[in-house]
């Protein structure tokens, strides 16, 4: 199975597993580009170009005892929305000892012409912040582990998905963070291009 069919095995086995479990997002009910292909329709929620309104019902999803996977199909724009990310989901296990089983997923969208406002990582800032669980899984293998440990778990997590790999069979190499977040995402391939090399 390649990078994005073992990710929707880890979607449809906590779907199965846990009755309680919604995945979540803009366009769920339409595959997005895999991930959320075949999985049951009356368990996906679709929501308005409204990435506010995303994170912060996935906190309240979880506190009402659902176990919410909110996707988002480009992690630029969870930029615009970063008021629950950063000042309330982490902050009630860590510090209130609630439990929060929710999933934040951002799609990095490199690649196909996406352009530099749907390409871009934010996945360092997850991982500089107490109360995350920051992934980023760079196999086939790894997408399923991780999307089945994040699934399964109390504590709020955050993945990275590379668009770029979706169809990858093998493990692949991301570029090492060199305290410059760019423009045109996480591809050495489209950095050389964008960048000439500087």
């Amino acid at each position: 199975m390649n990078y994005i069919q073992q990710c929707n095995r880890a979607l449809r086995e906590m779907l199965a597993r846990d009755p309680n479990a919604v995945v979540c997002g803009q366009l769920v009910k339409w595959g997005t580009a895999g991930l959320t292909e075949g999985l049951d329709p009356e368990r996906m929620v679709t929501y308005p170009v409204s990435e506010a309104l995303m994170n912060a019902s996935a906190m309240g999803l979880a506190m009402a005892g659902s176990r919410c996977v909110m996707i988002h199909e480009r992690m630029d724009f969870v930029a615009v929305a970063m008021d629950a990310l950063i000042n309330h989901i982490p902050i009630w296990p860590t510090k209130c000892g609630v439990e929060l089983p929710l999933t934040v997923i951002g799609i990095v969208g490199k690649g196909n012409g996406q352009g530099a406002q749907h390409s871009k990582n934010f996945i360092d800032w997850f991982r500089g912040m107490q109360g995350w669980v920051a992934l980023e899984p760079q196999s086939p293998e790894q997408a399923y582990e991780q999307m089945t440990r994040a699934t399964t778990s109390v504590w709020p997590h955050f993945i990275a998905l590379h668009r770029e790999f979706f169809a990858a069979e093998a493990p692949f190499s991301l570029p090492k963070n060199q305290g410059i977040m760019r423009l045109c995402g996480a591809s050495p391939r489209h950095e050389q291009e964008f960048y000439g090399g500087r």
